[in-house]
């Protein structure tokens, strides 16, 4: 298990002048959110981009439609350093809507369970695996999105088990950190 400031010494060791791509992986509510702002804070041109924004809802959100559109809009472009520009979906109606532009990052963080799957992996300087209870995260998650979305999370979970299952992403990574407290 590495600390932060160890995560930190890691990628900045990187060679700074090559695209830096980072998945930060883990259980629903273990804290990569927090993580991966954090870092994006202590690294320079850096930008994040949220899975939650990338699900096409509650509707089979780790799907192939996913990983395809996230390699196309994405992972793609950024290892070809030409501009990144992706359609967030908006929760609220249920639908892809605006488009996001991120330019040419020199690093890009993605975030969020699924983040680190197969056939993303090729793109990608380091994986890092937020270690975290799955019950405490459920509960973080209702604690901070509420009570209306219980059912949906329950759902939720048990894609997301069948994917790490498949994906054996913690396997995979570079690095696995504690979750959040």
């Amino acid at each position: 298990m590495i600390e932060y400031p160890d995560l930190l010494e890691e990628i900045n060791k990187i060679d700074p002048t090559q695209p830096i791509c980072l998945a930060i992986d883990g259980v629903a509510g273990s804290g990569k959110t927090i993580l991966a702002s954090k870092l994006c804070d202590d690294l320079k041109n850096c930008q994040v981009v949220h899975m939650d924004d990338l699900y096409e809802g509650w509707n089979d959100p780790i799907s192939q439609r996913l990983t395809t559109r996230v390699i196309r809009e994405l992972l793609a472009p950024f290892s070809e350093q030409i501009s990144v520009r992706y359609q967030k979906f908006n929760w609220a109606l249920n639908k892809f809507d605006k488009f996001i532009n991120l330019g040419v990052p020199n690093r890009l963080i993605l975030e969020g369970v699924g983040a680190g799957q197969r056939e993303f992996r090729k793109y990608f300087s380091k994986i890092v695996w937020v270690e975290y209870d799955p019950q405490q995260g459920f509960d973080r998650v209702i604690a901070r999105d509420g009570q209306g979305i219980k059912e949906e999370m329950k759902n939720f979970l048990i894609d997301q088990n069948k994917h790490f299952n498949a994906e054996l992403t913690k396997n995979a990574a570079d690095y696995i950190i504690s979750g959040a407290p």
